[in-house]
């Protein structure tokens, strides 16, 4: 277990930590190790009989520890006593700045890097561009008393995957560093990558217990594979495989078999549109061309709960805590703007917390529905994907029988739900169980790396 305590640094040019009152380290500790970055010490006593680590200046140079470290975890394996952890947050597109060095993602950064250092850890951001393969070391973005500054780290204990798109993803210097880091280096990296709709749905397809959350979904191969799905339900959705935000989700409606088709949608001026066409085959020509429709999903229209006469849906956010086990950390309601076919705030929605939308009684019977429902979806995904999974951002919807439908899941899930000043709470707690988790992996991996490997 890491244990925290406060830090010092003492002007000492000998390498020597003095272990706090309250940690024992075994007589076989000869090293001292942060990150990656391990050197031969001296452990000793805190001479004052104090609850406080006390570091040589040799030690916290030759490790690279930020000298405005004033908490630290501790742990012990062997011959080594671990510093920390460290944790590494691996996204795109940083610059130089001491204000915002990710543009706009600059706040979530520093909230969860001063989460980590509350916790007893060093967080830092980097880029697959700031690795130097040859001495094992990276370019870090620290975040401290309200500043950010850029100094040279070890390569972390553990990596969170913030990339914050697809194409960043898919960047070279980004696939290199997530092969070489996890296989070369065996760093536990968790939350490795987007996911797809289809592939999600089509991964859950024979997990008998997820069937039930599950809408009839196809991925576009034929017109009449579509008009079978219309004819059967009365009216689907289309929906981009890879899309976010509720953008190019269409909703087609047939008065009955065979039937005329009428389409609601939201054009790019951001109008909500109603437009008639002949035929399924009309529709789908005129709104899409070859490339989109290779990656178009068919999926049953759900009749939602309403309130005040608009359709609501609901984001999920479940996180592994600091024992490795599934939480729900977030729940919020989602209420369709008038006259929009998704309730995405960009297109009129709004966001409320479960007892501003029902009576007590009705709120928690939803949350109830919704955290059995997502924390069993969570178990059955982790075992389903490859990689380590730590949260997960799901869309539900509950019907007019109060039956719980799966829409949507998000292996990297945004945080615009948490805006809402009802949901800050929520906030914290997502990045306090993400941090926890950080802090278990890299524990699991120097004491029990078989249960990370596995």
């Amino acid at each position: 277990m890491v244990n925290v305590y406060p830090i010092e640094t003492l002007d000492h040019d000998k390498p020597i930590f003095y272990y706090p009152k309250g940690f024992t380290p075994g007589i076989s500790i000869k090293k001292v190790a942060f990150g990656t970055a391990v050197i031969d010490a001296v452990l000793l006593p805190q001479p004052q009989k104090k609850d406080i680590a006390v570091i040589s200046k040799a030690v916290a140079e030759k490790l690279r520890l930020p000298e405005t470290l004033n908490k630290i975890g501790l742990f012990c394996d062997a011959d080594t006593l671990y510093l920390a952890p460290l944790i590494g947050l691996f996204t795109s597109n940083l610059i130089d700045s001491s204000e915002k060095p990710a543009g706009d993602r600059t706040r979530f950064y520093s909230k969860l890097l001063d989460t980590c250092s509350s916790s007893g850890a060093v967080g830092f951001l980097f880029t697959g561009n700031g690795i130097d393969w040859e001495h094992n070391l990276i370019k870090g973005y620290l975040f401290a008393g309200g500043k950010w500054e850029t100094r040279t780290v070890p390569f972390p204990n553990v990596i969170y995957d913030r990339l914050p798109t697809r194409r960043s993803e898919n960047r070279p210097e980004a696939r290199l560093a997530k092969e070489k880091l996890m296989k070369d280096y065996m760093i536990p990296w968790f939350n490795p990558g987007f996911f797809n709709k289809f592939d999600i749905l089509n991964r859950l397809k024979d997990v008998p217990e997820a069937q039930k959350y599950m809408p009839e979904t196809l991925l576009f191969t034929s017109v009449d594979e579509a008009r079978r799905l219309l004819d059967k339900f009365g009216a689907v959705y289309l929906k981009p495989a890879n899309g976010t935000l509720g953008m190019g989700i269409r909703h087609v409606i047939a008065e009955f078999p065979g039937s005329t088709c009428y389409c609601r949608f939201r054009d790019k001026n951001g109008k909500n549109k109603l437009l008639k066409f002949s035929s399924l085959d009309a529709l789908i020509s005129n709104m899409f061309d070859e490339a989109k429709l290779k990656k178009l999903l068919v999926q049953q229209r759900i009749i939602l709960l309403k309130v005040n006469d608009r359709p609501v849906d609901f984001r999920v956010h479940t996180n592994k805590d600091g024992n490795g086990q599934w939480q729900v950390s977030a729940i919020a309601g989602k209420v369709a703007g008038y006259g929009s076919i998704t309730t995405h705030v960009r297109s009129g929605g709004d966001i409320h917390t479960l007892k501003e939308l029902f009576s007590e009684k009705k709120s928690k019977e939803v949350e109830r529905k919704l955290s059995a429902a997502a924390l069993e979806l969570s178990h059955l995904l982790e075992k389903k994907i490859d990689g380590i999974t730590g949260e997960f951002g799901f869309d539900f919807g509950i019907d007019r029988d109060g039956i719980v439908w799966l829409f949507e899941v998000n292996s990297k899930p945004g945080r615009s739900i948490f805006h809402h000043s009802g949901l800050r709470n929520y906030e914290i707690l997502t990045r306090k169980l993400t941090v926890e988790y950080c802090i278990y992996l890299a524990e699991k991996a120097v004491l029990i790396p078989e249960e990370i490997y596995k």
